[in-house]
This record gives structure tokens, sequence and C-alpha cells, in this order.
């Protein structure tokens, strides 16, 4: 059985490499369509992530 402590670390994980990734594509120094829309989804990823996050306490 899976306890929410192991849930939480996976959860803050998950958030760490989408946080990760989405700065590496805001660096870039121009962004093609493509890599506006990564953006989008990485921050609906987020959003979701965060709210499972919360939902857990």
């Amino acid at each position: 059985m899976t306890n929410k402590n192991d849930i939480r670390i996976v959860l803050i994980e998950h958030i760490e490499f989408v946080q990760k990734k989405m700065s590496e594509i805001e660096a870039l120094p121009k962004l093609t369509i493509h890599e506006m829309a990564d953006l989008e989804r990485y921050s609906s990823t987020l959003r979701n992530l965060a709210e499972s996050y919360k939902a857990l306490n």
C-alpha cells in the first residue's frame, strides 16, 4: 500500500522536473511555436501537479 508521504515525494520530483524543463525553454533566446506550446503544456501539468499535492494535505 502506498502512503501519502511516498506520493508527496513523487509529486515533488515531478514538479521539479517540469520546472526544470520550463526553465530550459524559457532560457532560449527565441522560442518556436512548438516551444511555446510545450510551455503551455508544462504550465498545465505543473498546475495539475500542484493541485494534487495540495489535495494530499
